[in-house]
């Protein structure tokens, strides 16, 4: 399998990584597995989980969606990249879905609002041509239309009603991997990334076509990743590597596509989704504790993240907060402002910060600043009893 290549610095080759992980990965599908469905029409969903229908003029038809929101969109005012998910009804479970938040909880990656699209008549929406098989029986003809409808209604839909900024992730599995392929090479702009697990390439209507698209691709930055299992179908690891070799020799800078070959895995592994997101993010997870020594590297890896990767990120506030604080129980007082004014730069729109900040002012002798950041901390939160007792204390 020489063309086959894997993320270089992904850090859990490590079989036995790979081994704990999924039985955590089992434990939070079971978890939900006796949760009720949305309705009884529905597959089972990981709640909690929004469902939503769109009147497509594109399609003509009325599309059901799926929302799963990240554990903390309720109480914070972050904004989220997504995961357009097609074939919901097959991959948008509970186990693909709680594999994305544990690797996000471990630092792997950002967390995502994940939107999983609710087929209707699948086989219409694969290939841009019909598509006679030898059985007589015929699939596609709109995928122009159906990759319309996620660029010009679905996701503008998407990004007026959540959080979002911005940045998409597409992904689609089997014949729904060729309709990714062929979205990044028909309608770059739909997306940053682009994950294709299983795709099925070779058809008569992206043979004649892939190289020239290839050659034209004018989309700039963005990443495809192949993602199959190491005996998928023969066709399958042929038409992907050829496909990855061609953008290799020709594509124009800015195009970069990425194997990912699963151990042990057959067509469309079940954590694709979560080792395609790993590989668009390599190198995103913080390796060393957040401490006073370490704070200036990290911030700096925190804020570079979104040049490398196209996503905003912060450090989690709590841990900002504890070390800040930890640094004025020290008697740190410049360092600890410095990393309290980071942690109000960060999370704007927090109370619990600019109390921290304020104490550090207090701290320092300066009363009117630590006045000044208390009061703006009822003014966010208005009621706030930490901020409400620091003010009496200086009255």
């Amino acid at each position: 399998m020489g063309l086959v290549e894997q993320c270089s610095s992904r850090k859990d080759s490590n079989m036995r990584s790979i081994a704990r992980r999924w039985i955590l990965l089992v434990v939070l599908g079971l978890s939900c597995a006796f949760l009720p469905s949305a309705s009884a029409d529905d597959p089972l969903l990981p709640l909690p989980v929004q469902v939503g229908k769109i009147a497509s003029i594109k399609l003509g038809e009325t599309r059901e969606y799926w929302v799963s929101l990240p554990d903390r969109y309720a109480v914070s005012n972050e904004k989220y990249p997504v995961v357009y998910m097609m074939d919901g009804e097959f991959n948008f479970n509970s186990g693909v879905i709680g594999g994305l938040r544990y690797h996000a909880m471990m630092g792997e990656m950002p967390e995502f609002i994940v939107v999983g699209i609710k087929n209707t008549d699948r086989s219409q929406d694969l290939f841009p041509e019909e598509v006679t098989y030898r059985d007589g029986s015929k699939a596609g003809g709109r995928a122009d239309q159906y990759l319309d409808f996620l660029r010009e209604e679905l996701i503008p839909y998407i990004e007026r009603s959540y959080r979002t900024q911005g940045f998409r992730i597409l992904f689609g599995t089997s014949n729904t991997g060729f309709t990714t392929v062929y979205a990044l090479l028909r309608n770059p702009d739909l997306a940053n990334g682009y994950i294709a697990a299983s795709a099925t390439l070779r058809l008569p209507s992206l043979a004649a076509r892939r190289d020239q698209m290839i050659r034209d691709f004018n989309g700039g930055r963005r990443q495809l990743i192949l993602v199959m299992g190491e005996y998928d179908l023969p066709t399958v690891l042929s038409g992907n590597g050829e496909l990855k070799e061609k953008i290799e020799l020709t594509a124009p800078e800015g195009l970069v596509c990425r194997f990912e070959v699963i151990r042990s895995e057959g067509h469309v592994p079940g954590n694709a989704l979560s080792a395609g997101l790993r590989c668009v993010f390599d190198g995103w997870k913080i390796a060393k504790p957040l401490n006073e020594r370490t704070f200036s590297e990290i911030r700096a890896h925190v804020d570079k993240r979104r040049e490398r990767y196209g996503v905003l990120s912060t450090l989690p506030e709590s841990d900002l907060g504890d070390l800040g604080t930890r640094l004025l129980g020290e008697k740190k007082i410049a360092k600890a402002m410095e990393v309290l004014q980071y942690q109000v730069d960060s999370y704007p729109n927090s109370a619990s910060a600019r109390v921290n900040l304020g104490d550090a002012h207090r701290q320092n002798g300066n009363l009117t600043k630590a006045r000044e950041y208390y009061e703006h901390a009822l003014a966010l939160e208005p009621g706030h009893a930490v901020a409400t007792a620091k003010l009496k204390e200086l009255r």
